[in-house]
């Protein structure tokens, strides 16, 4: 049997690394993810606490985020600055990398977020 070869398209990314350091995620968190949808322009998944939803552009090796939307939960104190921090750096994103089930989100030539395919 062949294994599909990962696109970026539907498949559930999940941060592993943010800012040059490995995430850590407490027993009563959840991993922060996103999911794109390439048709619409959209990107939903969740920061971590909350959902997250909006748009990106997409070019050759480009990828830019739009302004991102989320719901106002509150949760952990880790939690909350984990995901405030990946949602700064979505906003900072200027290109990607996809090398096998790894997204690389990039700033300026330098990566930012490293996302793997969430396992079931």
């Amino acid at each position: 049997m062949v294994d599909e070869p990962v696109t970026l398209a539907y498949t559930e990314w999940a941060l592993v690394e943010l800012e040059g350091e490995q995430v850590e995620i407490g027993p009563d968190e959840l991993r922060p993810s996103l999911v794109f949808d390439l048709e619409e322009s959209r990107v939903s998944g969740s920061g971590g606490v909350n959902r997250l939803t909006g748009t990106f552009v997409m070019g050759e090796g480009e990828l830019r985020f739009g302004p991102l939307g989320s719901t106002r939960m509150a949760g952990p104190e880790h939690a909350m600055e984990l995901e405030d921090r990946f949602i700064v750096a979505l906003g900072r994103v200027t290109s990607f990398e996809l090398d096998g089930s790894v997204l690389t989100l990039v700033v300026d030539g330098e990566p930012v977020a490293r996302l793997s395919v969430k396992s079931p």
